[in-house]
């Protein structure tokens, strides 16, 4: 596999990793990361040089690609946490409440 083609699939899996990540299909990045990851090596062992490396980083637009990953992982994982903190506000709150029904019960019977 030559240079160019790497880059094409480092960018193809690039692309697939921003629709996954805006599906929210969480359970598929692992492997999809990690197949990224395995061009990255071979591209590491292939020992291109740092002109032809930059020459496709820059005709693929790869920059703009890992700067749009980043943004939208950033917005899904922002969104995620407030859902989280929102869930542990409302469990808490049960917790509360079903303390204080408990109470009320108890204290309400006759003896």
């Amino acid at each position: 596999m030559n240079i160019e083609e790497h880059f094409i699939n480092y960018k193809n899996i690039t692309l697939i990793i921003i629709q996954t990540v805006k599906a929210e299909e969480y359970d598929k990045l692992d492997e999809i990361f990690l197949q990224r990851q395995l061009i990255l090596d071979e591209m590491n062992t292939a020992n291109y040089s740092k002109e032809e490396l930059n020459k496709y980083y820059l005709k693929y637009g790869i920059e703009k690609l890992n700067k749009l990953l980043a943004s939208e992982m950033k917005v899904k994982r922002e969104y995620l946490l407030k859902k989280i903190k929102q869930n542990k506000k409302k469990q808490a709150g049960m917790a509360g409440y079903n303390n204080i029904s408990a109470k009320a019960v108890f204290l309400s019977k006759k003896i």
